[in-house]
């Protein structure tokens, strides 16, 4: 930190003042999304909060809301923030080390590894499958026409098996079940954990502990079980999924690859990360579609010229200039599964004109952010046109996936899956959304709490 002179004092950021012993933590765990978005709204761009007890183990942690703020953070990611969390630190102890938990040379390696078997080109060599599954998920939906059912169930059903496809080389049809149970406890989990004051061991036998463990116990049986038997699908799958590509490669400066462990731990972090937000960003999406019947015409009006044109499904689902593609980004900006995530500041620092020291935690908050009145006019108001075009805004007035060094490996791959499955199912039905908005659940992802009403009719 260059001149400090100048800087105003960490204490005199404004934010919540919170009760004496246990400072925010209430407020944060009733409603945390109203909670931040209440913070912004009286505090501004730059919020401080109080967990805890003013002293001993009471911990402040600030939350940066402006664009230019997030973009500093995110962009000087290692160098002046990194990640040693306690929300990355719970994570790590549900699903080991892996690129979404580790820092440093470590992570560097991981990147090298996994980074080639994301790219753009290669994920599109997953469209065949993703189609595949998108007319499966239609077929047995067929009997269903004309009347309500889960559209949450009907995405985790797809997202579990494009996932578990282009992972594994099988299905994992059996698994469903245990899933659905193990992924919002590991969620809720990480979030209890996280929010643990004061932070007692694993081995210190408290219920809340015990049910962590548990859960990464079911979780790791499960991924055992799953990865033992990768490759025995079909031929296309077993030669080309990810765990198989991950067994072969090289860290291209080391000339090292992953043992075992570390292919499990990748692959478990690669699922639950790729599944959660596949399935999210398609339930709210198609949700918020099937609200605005004018939009949903527009989209299918689309798909149809499409094809006429000559264009395949797959044209469509990787076009990037469409009202489709546009609707998703939309949906992602008012519902990002991963709402918030968190850095710590590696040195002292200065932020918004304030000195800010060593250790601090901030928190970004793509459900805030994304709803800036800076940026997004009438922000609670869904409207895939901000997404058409060019715009002026920020770089990081949005950012659904991340950013900086550290941007989500899986974005290329959800997108794509999301908009194989929305165009094979506008492409045949009209979808009527049956309640004006999703309940919710928040825990260190948001998710439906109470089924989605939702009812396809053939076009």
């Amino acid at each position: 930190m260059s001149s400090t002179t100048a800087l105003r004092p960490f204490d005199e950021i404004p934010g919540p003042k919170g009760h004496a012993i246990a400072g925010l933590l209430p407020d944060f765990n009733a409603d945390p999304l109203g909670f931040l978005m209440n913070g912004f709204h009286a505090h501004g761009d730059l919020v401080s909060y109080r967990f805890g007890p003013k002293i001993a183990l009471g911990k402040t942690i600030l939350a940066a809301y402006h664009p230019d703020l997030v973009t500093r953070i995110l962009m000087e990611s290692e160098r002046a923030f990194g990640r040693d969390t306690d929300g990355f630190r719970a994570t790590s102890e549900l699903v080991g080390k892996g690129l979404m938990t580790t820092e440093g040379a470590y992570w560097r390696s991981r990147r090298h590894i996994l980074q080639p078997l994301f790219t753009p080109k290669r994920v599109a060599r997953y469209t065949e499958l993703m189609t595949a599954e998108a007319e499966r998920i239609i077929v047995e939906h067929e009997r269903f026409e004309g009347t309500e059912i889960d559209l949450h169930q009907a995405m985790m059903r797809y997202s579990l098996r494009v996932v578990g496809r282009a992972l594994f080389g099988g299905e994992m049809d059996d698994a469903e079940a245990d899933l659905h149970h193990l992924i919002p406890e590991a969620n809720r989990g990480i979030m209890a954990r996280t929010t643990q004051i004061p932070k007692l061991p694993l081995g210190f036998p408290i219920p809340a502990n015990r049910r962590f463990v548990r859960t990464r116990e079911g979780l790791y049986d499960l991924i055992d079980r799953v990865i033992d038997r990768s490759g025995s699908g079909s031929a296309a799958d077993s030669s080309d999924n990810i765990v198989t590509r991950l067994r072969e490669s090289k860290d291209p400066e080391t000339g090292e690859g992953l043992t075992e462990q570390e292919v499990r731990n990748e692959a478990l972090l690669l699922f639950m990360a790729g599944h959660e937000t596949t399935a999210m960003g398609l339930t709210f999406g198609l949700h918020q579609i099937g609200r605005h019947p004018e939009i949903q015409d527009r989209i299918a009006a689309e798909i149809r010229a499409n094809l006429a044109a000559g264009g395949s499904a797959a044209d469509y689902a990787q076009n990037r200039e469409t009202l489709g593609r546009a609707a998703l980004a939309e949906a992602l900006r008012l519902f990002p599964s991963v709402h918030m995530t968190e850095r710590v500041a590696n040195e002292d620092l200065e932020l918004n004109g304030y000195r800010v020291p060593r250790g601090t935690s901030v928190f970004l908050v793509p459900w805030v952010t994304h709803r800036h009145p800076d940026f997004w006019p009438d922000p609670e108001r869904f409207d895939p046109e901000r997404f058409v075009g060019k715009h002026d805004r920020p770089r990081y007035a949005y950012f659904p996936f991340g950013g900086g060094p550290r941007v989500c490996i899986g974005e290329h791959f959800a997108v794509l899956a999301s908009m194989v499955l929305m165009e094979a199912l506008l492409r045949k039905y009209r979808i009527t959304s049956h309640d004006a908005a999703i309940s919710m659940k928040v825990l260190n992802s948001i998710r439906p709490d109470k089924d989605v009403r939702t009812t396809f009719e053939r076009r």
